[in-house]
């Protein structure tokens, strides 16, 4: 058998055996797919691809993000926000809309830390107030403690 060899994949019939034909049509991409699912570690990469998947199909024109008392994204601009956004330290969020949430982290880069962790948004389409909190924790007295981070989801 002569098989050409300007093609970049042989053709069936110039591969001699079932694991030269694994290796000739699923080298590369597999490796490729290997690294990348190394690099988004199982649930992380399960969790991506439900907030790309949630993010195109759109928010509503009621779901807004506060951050601070400014509105940071709103509607559609929510799409091009989904993610994890740095800050130089914040205390108050506010979530309006039931198609969005905000995480707020006491660590940067969205990275979770006891308790530090705050949910805001309710998620719940049958009301349509606000969720506002200032983040605040302590037992004996309550303190404000500083969010460097926070990461906008789709519900």
């Amino acid at each position: 058998r002569q098989c050409p060899s300007a093609i970049p994949l042989k053709p069936p019939c110039c591969i001699g055996s079932r694991s030269e034909l694994a290796q000739e049509h699923h080298g590369p991409p597999r490796r490729l797919a290997v690294a990348a699912a190394a690099l988004l570690q199982g649930s992380q990469a399960l969790d991506v691809a439900r907030v790309v998947a949630k993010a195109e199909a759109g928010f509503t024109v009621n779901d807004k993000v506060y951050v601070d008392g400014s509105l940071f994204a709103e509607s559609a601009a929510l799409n091009d926000n989904v993610g994890c956004h740095e800050h130089k330290g914040t205390s108050s969020l506010k979530v309006c809309g039931c198609g969005v949430k905000v995480v707020a982290h006491l660590m940067t880069e969205c990275q979770t830390y006891k308790k530090y962790d705050t949910q805001i948004g309710t998620c719940d389409c049958a009301s349509s107030a606000c969720d506002e909190k200032t983040l605040s924790s302590g037992y004996s007295s309550t303190f404000n403690w500083q969010a460097a981070s926070f990461e906008i989801s789709p519900c």
